[in-house]
């Protein structure tokens, strides 16, 4: 059963989980607020706004280590990216002078070939800053998504701050999972108390450990997992319509390679590199950006505080797309890219793009697309992008137990050659080896579960469309924008999981939220439902400017997972009924 613990991780017992929970509506607003009540229960948290607490651990060790009298610091993957994080203190600092200082840390190669499997040389950047500056840096470690993932830092805490028990921890796991493999193996035969036959339980436990563990624990294979991820991408991205095939293929001239595939930690240092690379390559003078539609909140802040600005259009409808024709062709304005997401969140709704990719080739523009929420299998965006950026944290895991994301450039575009000539000088690899394994594993059933999680979708659509509590739902399959959608989906893809509701009477929505037996917390894409007040949770502090781009403060967030779809169907009449009953 879903955990309505506060601060309990989602999934439970999970030490490098994704979500947190936060079962009721006021333990959400609790938790913004800095209610002690909340925050003291807060044992994790999505990783870009929760510090996990390896890696704080980690930071305590460094700093005692190699700190001056008052400084803090964080830690990030590359020296590169340190200085990244440097030069936005010291760009948005208050203070008149600042000492940030980057000092770069290197962990040991392995000894021989065996230590390949647990011991990996890598080198990091630690920022150290003042105590002031910390909002500042923990502004850039959230907004850019490059900072180190939880399972880096327990490596790293092992490594460098607890070098005697660096090679320990993982030997000792491998080897007693050897050990229960021997054992498991063992010719006797009974049977339990329940009717099972021990032999035919303990072949099912050789199995759970080496599809579950097996491969995860070596880190030389680290390398061939990341091919594989590439290769997964590239050719699921590479589908088209297949009435559209000969188009696709006159229009593109060649396949699209895992070469033009780029992994990064985090679905939203994806949207952070490829703003960089474009800035790089509209040098000396890079222009303002459109966001188009209402994004997730990060994406927003990238483009308002790296570069030359943001021109928003936060209604992302065609109307807004008017709006921006006549501005470019009455020379108001002059951009370097559009990004947009498909569709939307968390309204979901879809943008015109085969309009947007005309302005682009008529106006000099790149397009940027997010199609996390959407996903590559039920959208086909790559014909209308320059740079397709996905976090594949979301769905393509499912397991909320790893971050990860990528950019896609399209070789199609007119950019194409200088965003080769950009990422085969600039690219870093800062996507962490477990991380890898553990996504690689998890995504091998990407296409399965997105199917499920389609079909489901729509019976969990069904019921709220049809609630008399309910005013509206957002999805994709009835937005106003669903013919944008249609032209884009593809041949076998459906509506994906995400959809948005809101109640005729505000109570209802706190009523149901509280009374739903489902996961609650951050993230979305997840193997099991999860809800959130996604207003609540992620604009909490701006609940009236939001409202201008018709995101209303009790708006209810559901991601649809694997679960029965009778069963979740049945969980979510209840709290319905339970909000129902209270008017009587």
């Amino acid at each position: 059963m879903p955990s309505q613990e506060i601060g309990e991780t989602i999934p439970a017992n999970t030490p490098h989980a994704v979500s947190v929970t936060l079962p009721t509506w006021e333990a959400t607003v609790g938790y913004e607020e800095g209610q002690d009540w909340v925050v003291s229960k807060m044992t994790s948290g999505y990783p870009r706004f929760f510090i996990h607490s390896v890696i704080q651990q980690l930071a305590k060790g460094i700093e005692a280590k190699y700190g001056r009298d008052g400084e803090r610091c964080m830690i990030f993957p590359t020296y590169n990216v340190a200085k990244r994080c440097r030069e936005f203190i010291k760009e948005k600092t208050s203070l008149d002078q600042v000492l940030v200082r980057v000092l770069q840390l290197s962990t040991r190669a392995p000894k021989d070939e065996n230590e390949k499997s647990t011991v990996i040389e890598t080198n990091i950047g630690v920022v150290f800053f003042p105590l002031s500056e910390f909002s500042l840096a923990k502004n850039y470690w959230q907004h850019s998504g490059e900072g180190i993932s939880s399972r880096m830092g327990e490596y790293l805490l092992k490594e460098l701050i607890e070098p005697q028990a660096a090679t320990n921890p993982r030997g000792n796991m491998k080897a007693e999972l050897q050990a229960k493999q021997i054992q498991s193996k063992s010719p006797s035969i009974s049977i339990s108390s329940s009717g099972t036959n021990a032999l035919e339980s303990d072949k099912e436990s050789d199995t759970f450990i080496e599809q579950k563990y097996g491969r995860v624990l070596d880190l030389k294979f680290a390398p061939e997992a990341k091919v594989a991820l590439r290769r997964r991408i590239s050719g699921k991205a590479d589908k088209s319509h297949n009435q559209e095939e000969e188009m696709e293929k006159a229009r593109r001239g060649k396949n699209l390679s895992e070469t033009d595939v780029y992994l990064y930690p985090t679905g939203m240092a994806s949207i952070f590199n490829a703003h960089q690379a474009l800035m790089k390559i509209f040098q000396p003078t890079p222009k303002i950006s459109v966001m188009f539609g209402f994004p997730y909140v990060d994406t927003l802040n990238i483009l308002k505080k790296f570069g030359p600005g943001v021109h928003f259009l936060g209604l992302g409808d065609d109307e807004s797309l008017d709006e921006l024709e006549r501005d470019l062709a009455d020379g108001k304005l002059d951009i370097m890219a559009l990004f947009c997401e498909c569709p939307s969140n968390p309204l979901l709704k879809t943008p015109d793009l085969p309009r947007i990719r005309k302005l682009a080739d008529k106006y000099g523009f790149a397009v940027v697309i997010d199609e996390t929420i959407g996903n590559f299998l039920n959208i086909h965006v790559l014909p209308y992008a320059d740079i397709v950026a996905s976090s594949l944290t979301k769905v393509f895991s499912g397991d909320s137990n790893v971050m990860g994301g990528s950019i896609i450039i399209n070789p199609s575009s007119p950019f194409y050659p200088q965003l080769q000539k950009y990422f085969n000088e600039e690219y870093e690899d800062c996507f962490w080896a477990e991380d890898a394994l553990y996504l690689e594993r998890n995504s091998r059933d990407f296409a399965d579960r997105s199917a499920k999680i389609n079909e489901t979708s729509l019976a969990a659509l069904e019921l709220l469309v049809n609630s008399p509590l309910i005013s509206k739902v957002y999805y994709p399959s009835i937005s106003e924008s669903k013919k944008h959608y249609d032209a884009i989906k593809t041949s076998t893809g459906g509506y994906g999981g995400l959809m948005s509701f809101l109640f005729h009477d505000p109570a209802d929505a706190v009523c149901f939220f509280n009374a739903v037996n489902i996961h609650k917390g951050p993230s979305l894409g997840t193997n099991f439902t999860l809800a959130c007040p996604y207003a609540i949770l992620a604009h909490y502090e701006e609940l009236d400017e939001i409202a201008k781009w018709d995101i209303d403060r009790n708006l209810i967030r559901i991601s649809v997972g694997l679960e029965d779809k009778d069963e979740l169907i049945e969980v979510l009449q209840r709290s319905l009924d339970t909000a129902a009953a209270q008017h009587k």
